[in-house]
């Protein structure tokens, strides 16, 4: 049975064919990878339930590129069902030091990321020194935005009334914050919606299926896709590739 450092060396040696170099941001956005985890018949969720999708094997993989990535960018529906703490606490600590943890980022146009939440509570508490960035709207609860940052979030209000446009967000986190690579995990809908802007793609495929209560990724199937990577990982295989713009 392979070990951890197994798992993180081939992690490691599949991410190093993926990224020979590290990616390069734009401009006006930083490089953005959208990263998942789908069942045999593309589900990536459950409606308002946790759907645990990879191995460990393929976790390894999922921990590494997080280190990789200078933010991870999730919906707040993630926060909701599955309660991430979204770092790469399963890398070596030696790599966790040479690159740091990630910036946890959500987009929550309501605000109603509860302020008892891992994100929250491991900032606030010190098991992380990572304080979450929450983006939302213009039309925002006063209240609810106070009691976010009293709590120990930043809040990072875009100009729009509605549900941020991710152009718009991604622009914000270039040009202001300095962010240079977000790795975008979900859910479906974040997924989905950051697609037009996504430079890498990087899909795990679990031998399951999930049938009608799933919902699915949905990856634009017409994209043209270049430096193509795939290995296998325990029972997982997973599907990396650039998005040719």
């Amino acid at each position: 049975m392979a070990t951890m450092d197994d798992r993180y060396q081939a992690a490691r040696d599949f991410l190093d064919q993926v990224y020979p170099s590290p990616p390069q941001p734009h401009k006006d956005k930083p490089w953005i990878t959208l990263t998942y985890a789908q069942s045999l018949d593309g589900m990536i969720a459950k409606h308002g339930q946790q759907l645990l999708l990879s191995g460990p094997e393929s976790m390894a993989m999922t921990h590494r590129l997080r280190l990789l990535h200078d933010a991870i960018l999730v919906g707040i529906s993630t926060v909701l069902v599955d309660n991430p703490q979204l770092n790469a606490r399963h890398a070596p600590a030696a790599d966790i030091e040479t690159y740091g943890q990630p910036q946890p980022i959500v987009l929550d146009t309501r605000l109603d990321m509860p302020l008892d939440c891992k994100l929250i509570t491991n900032y606030r508490t010190g098991v992380s020194n990572k304080q979450p960035w929450v983006v939302t709207s213009k039309a925002a609860d006063a209240s609810k935005l106070q009691a976010l940052e009293k709590a120990g979030a930043h809040v990072i209000q875009m100009e729009d009334e509605g549900r941020p446009d991710f152009g718009k967000v991604f622009k914000v986190l270039r040009q202001q914050y300095k962010i240079e690579r977000v790795m975008v995990e979900g859910g479906a809908r974040v997924i989905q919606s950051c697609q037009p802007y996504a430079d890498e793609i990087i899909e795990t495929t679990a031998p399951v299926t999930v049938g009608s209560e799933g919902l699915p990724a949905s990856r634009d199937q017409t994209q043209q896709l270049v430096n193509i990577h795939q290995c296998q990982f325990g029972n997982d295989k997973v599907f990396a590739a650039q998005c040719l713009r």
